[in-house]
Order: C-alpha cells, then structure tokens, then sequence
C-alpha cells in the first residue's frame, strides 16, 4: 500500500514543481535499451538550437551515461575519492551551481562529466531518482526554452521522480521494429498516461538501412506484426534509417544534424524538431 501512495498517478499535476527559467521540458524515454534515446535526445536538442531556441540537455542515466561520449566530451581516467562525487548546490540559493558545458548550442549535463567513461556507478535504485533531481536542480541552467531529459531504460527511477515531482510538457518514444522492443515502449506509455504526461510521439529508429554505396534502404530486422493499439494510435515523429556514417561520426562526437546535416537522419531529426515544437504548441492550446 505504501508504494501505491508513491506511486506517479496518486500525485496531481498541481502538485508538481515546474523548473524555474525553463519553459518546457520533454522527456525521450523507452522501456527498452539499445533503442537509440540517446541519439534522439542529442539531434533532438541540437535541431532544436539550430532553430533558434535556447536548449538544455540533461543525461539521465547514471549506469550508462552515453551523451558525453556523443558530444565529443572524454574523460578517460576514473575519479576517486571526493572528486568522484556528484558536487551539491545550495537549492535554496545561486551558490555553487554547477555550470553546464556547452556543445553546438546546447548546455549539457551528465553524470560522465564526474567520472571516467569506464568507471561503473552503482547508486542504489532507490535512491536513484534523488540523485538525479540533485543533479538536475543543481545546475545554473539560465533561461531555457526547452530542458530535454534523456532517461534510461525501463519504467521505474528516475522517471518515477520526475514524474511525480516535476511537470513533464511532453514525452518522446522511442523503439525499434522488434516486437520485444515495441512490447517495453508500450510499457512506458502506459506509465506516462498513467502519470497524466502528454506523449508527443514515437520515433522508429533503425528501420531500414542506408547503403553506403548505393543510398537505398533496405530492412534488415523483422517488423512486429503483432498490432498495439495504444502505441499504433500516437503520432510518428519520424522514421530514422541506420546509417553507417553517423554511427561513426557520433561515436567521435559529431552529431549527425552537425556533421552530415544533408544526410536523411538529419532531415529527419529537424522535421521531428519541429513537429515537436508543434505537438507542445497543441497540447498548451488545448489546456488553454
């Protein structure tokens, strides 16, 4: 009983704060990892720059954080001793806010920035949604448009703190053709609909892939044929190929949108940038 009371859908969306200075915040999550959250929140948020607006980005996951290695931020030596945690800021006050790095006009955060990109970080699960709202109202942010959150996988912390403590403007899905992966993104929209959080859509991510030598696409993993009508029914902010090239170009720090911005993932990645700045623009008008 106990744990129905902490539960996400017992917590009103009055109750929940709002972040001071940041006008929205979206969330990319799925229930499955291996999907490619990471590569949408990054080309998510660096489209978003590119159209003018002042974007944040907070890497969620503190087992496996993959955005630094994204944007070309290495640390390659374990941190030991203090210089291993997490530095606190006074909430109440500006002082000793940590100040984000800025990559292709985005401010970014990541527990990686902490600790070696090798080092394994074991917070207690229950624990692990506190740390990451520490870690999240702990950061000299300034004024933002949008503050995208990449979450790890699965449907427990931090979402759940997020959720319950924070108002959410939108959720962004992403999954693969497999049914497996496509069985735990529904799971997550279930936890976002059951949180009263608008999901803006789901992205397909390595549907097809791009031959490097002809420029065809083709499918290389089976597509579910097994019908979801929950996650049928949501709107498709884009379809994104596997490309060699972008693979290789974001492991050294290049996201796709910067580096290869004429290639058909990068289309992609604008035209989901504005259909997601488009899908908030109607979930506020229709709360008006």
């Amino acid at each position: 009983m106990r744990e129905e009371t902490r539960s996400v859908i017992m917590v009103s969306k009055e109750a929940r704060k709002r972040l001071e200075n940041i006008g929205v915040l979206v969330v990319v999550g799925s229930g499955k990892g291996g999907v490619g959250k990471s590569t949408v929140s990054v080309n998510l948020a660096v489209a978003l720059a590119k159209q003018g607006a002042s974007v944040g980005l907070l890497d969620g996951d503190a087992y496996g954080p993959s955005i630094p290695l994204m944007l070309g931020v290495r640390k390659r030596t374990e941190s030991k001793g203090w210089s291993a945690a997490l530095p606190l800021a006074d909430l109440k006050t500006q002082q000793r806010k940590i100040q984000p790095l800025t990559r292709y006009g985005v401010k970014i955060i990541s527990v990686g920035f902490f600790i070696g990109e090798e080092q394994a970080v074991a917070p207690m699960p229950d624990a692990l949604g506190l740390l990451m709202r520490q870690l999240l109202f702990s950061v000299d942010w300034g004024e933002l448009d949008y503050l995208v959150i990449d979450l790890p996988p699965g449907t427990s912390e931090p979402q759940d703190t997020f959720c319950r403590e924070l108002v959410v403007d939108g959720a962004v899905l992403v999954t693969t053709p497999q049914d497996i992966a496509r069985i735990d993104t529904a799971k997550a929209l279930a936890m976002f609909q059951r949180a009263h959080v608008p999901v803006l859509g789901v992205v397909h991510n390595m549907g097809s892939v791009l031959c490097p030598h002809c420029g065809e696409l083709f499918e290389v993993f089976p597509r579910s044929t097994e019908q979801r009508n929950a996650l049928d029914s949501i709107p498709i902010l884009g379809d994104i190929p596997l490309d060699p090239g972008v693979v290789s170009m974001s492991d050294q720090g290049y996201p796709v949108v910067v580096s290869m911005p004429e290639s058909v993932a990068a289309r992609v990645f604008s035209e989901m940038a504005q259909k997601v700045t488009q899908r908030l623009a109607e979930e506020r008008e229709g709360e008006a």
